[in-house]
């Protein structure tokens, strides 16, 4: 992953411990972790540690014999690479149960070393559901309660999910700071090609609403739609996920399979942004996705659904549409009013680069990260 290269010339000494799963696993939790340890301007001025939590898909967020061990592992590595004054920003989604006790492990470990603790909420279910609708069972509100008073800051992705995880840690302060990209990598699209490029990026799951495109896509044709193509970017790999496996032979089934392109590096996926027209987006349930981030930066116009999180992110109309989701027929609809408008295309694109570089760029990031650090840390 790249790094950026601006940032202070001053060396505070502060040690900051990124507590994530990180490496072989991938998704938004490791990305944002690698985007900071990985970044110039913040070991320029901090001492960037990282605590890597990977561990098996499969057993993530269980309550199981083993997963109680890697806690307490982890809690004892966190207590052993902080120092006093330094902050310890550990990620983590905080739900399930399980999960939120395990960053009460850590917190705690963090704290009777002196450090002061700086979670980061990636979930979604907080950001996904209704005010006030965010049910959780006693033990998991207890853990909560724990956090609130271990914590300094909990930072969330978006204050979609203030209203929700507020209540649960009234004492914590809750800044929202954007997911980021380095706007100036990454291309931008004329968003006029020919044949009009369909793009869609993430993992082959139905719940990112593969399927529903599928159905739109075939709704185009019936209804005489012609002059596109589609690109499906994910990993196609078989044995990694039974769903994944499901969904990947449907998409073959429905005669789509050459539209995949199965795992491609960051760099690749960046050039099927450049040649991108649309980005279609269903998904049905995201925390603050990465892609619609990459996407508003090579200024690709979005149709994405209509839940909290994307709604928050794109203004419909401006840098793209929103659709009902799990809506076949206006996702069909959407598409194929902008399949027939590239000026409306260049015009959205536009807006979509613009809104990257002023709220995702990964100098925004950095500032509202190193600002907490300096907050919360002192030098050792």
């Amino acid at each position: 992953m790249a790094t950026s290269t601006s940032g202070p010339s001053h060396y505070s000494g502060i040690r900051v411990v990124v507590v994530a799963h990180g490496p072989p696993l991938k998704g938004g939790i490791t990305t944002v972790a690698m985007d900071l340890v990985e970044d110039r301007g913040l070991n320029a001025e901090f001492e960037m540690v990282f605590q890597n939590t990977g561990q098996a898909q499969d057993k993530r967020g269980s309550f199981a014999l083993e997963n109680v061990w890697r806690a307490v592992s982890h809690a004892m590595t966190t207590f052993r690479l902080a120092r006093p004054g330094a902050v310890v920003h550990t990620h983590s989604v905080q739900d399930p149960t399980f999960v939120a006790w395990r960053q009460v492990a850590i917190a705690l470990a963090a704290r009777l070393r002196g450090a002061r603790v700086m979670l980061h909420n990636h979930a979604f279910r907080p950001y996904m559901e209704p005010a006030g609708e965010y049910r959780i069972g006693r033990a998991h509100r207890l853990a909560f309660r724990l956090l609130d008073r271990l914590a300094d800051v909990n930072v969330l992705l978006t204050p979609v999910g203030l209203a929700n995880l507020q209540p649960l840690m009234p004492h914590t302060g809750m800044p929202a700071v954007a997911n980021s990209v380095i706007v100036d990598e990454i291309e931008t699209s004329t968003a006029d090609h020919t044949p009009v490029v369909l793009l869609f990026v993430g993992e082959l799951l139905e719940r990112k609403g593969i399927l529903v495109l599928l159905d739109a896509l075939d709704a185009l044709s019936a209804q005489g739609v012609t002059g596109w193509e589609v690109r499906i970017v994910g990993d196609n790999s078989p044995g990694l996920d039974p769903e994944k496996d499901r969904v990947t032979a449907a998409v073959r089934a429905r005669g789509y399979g050459d539209a995949m392109t199965g795992a491609v590096p960051r760099a690749e996926v960046y050039r099927h942004l450049r040649e991108a027209d649309v980005f279609v987006f269903p998904t049905f349930v995201e925390g603050q996705p990465f892609s619609v981030i990459e996407a508003f930066a090579a200024g690709v116009p979005i149709i994405g659904s209509d839940i909290p999180t994307v709604a928050g992110m794109i203004t419909d109309g401006e840098q793209g549409l929103l659709v009902p989701v799990r809506d076949p027929r206006q996702l069909s609809t959407a598409l194929a009013e902008l399949i027939g408008d590239p000026e409306r295309r260049r015009r959205m694109g536009a807006a979509g680069r613009a809104t990257a570089e002023a709220q995702y760029d990964r100098a925004v990031f950095r500032e509202h990260i190193a600002e907490l650090y300096r907050r919360l840390g002192t030098p050792s």
